[in-house]
């Protein structure tokens, strides 16, 4: 019976796990794919109400326009989408409703540019962690991307 139900964890793990390492750390939900999601470690003296910021790239496959709506994260009591650009020597960022996503094309959440902003954050973002985030697309559904802690690529 133990031995069993070994075996049955050990085979859901593995087909849990196995797409996870085919996908090389870009995952798939329809038309939408997505590419590399990070984050970058704060301060680690920083503690309740951090911010942090993820990134990644959004590749729309399809033939129709997409939109980013929606980020969650259990390890921040909100994810908001950021538009970001520069001002002079400055780096500017305000919330936005979506993000969009045109057909046969992509969007880099990348630093300096739109990205995903982790407020009240429950601990520091520290190198090598991993956490997963949900993003939800107004045609393409919801997702949860594992999300790894890194310096700026």
């Amino acid at each position: 019976m133990i031995q069993r139900r070994f075996y049955s964890l050990l085979a859901t793990l593995a087909l849990i796990g196995f797409p996870l390492l085919a996908s090389g750390h870009n995952y798939q939900v329809d038309a939408i794919r997505i590419v590399h999601p990070w984050a970058t470690p704060t301060v680690s003296a920083v503690t309740d109400g951090a911010t942090g910021r993820g990134y990644l790239v959004l590749r729309n496959t399809g033939r129709k326009p997409d939109k980013l709506l929606a980020a969650s994260a259990e390890i921040a009591q909100k994810v908001e989408l950021r538009a970001g650009g520069k001002m002079g020597d400055a780096s500017t960022a305000h919330p936005v409703q979506a993000i969009e996503i045109p057909a046969g094309g992509e969007v880099r959440l990348k630093p300096d540019g739109p990205h995903l902003m982790l407020i009240g954050l429950e601990q520091p973002l520290e190198e090598g962690q991993h956490f997963w985030v949900v993003l939800e697309f107004e045609r393409a559904g919801k997702i949860s991307v594992g999300m790894f802690v890194q310096k700026k690529r």
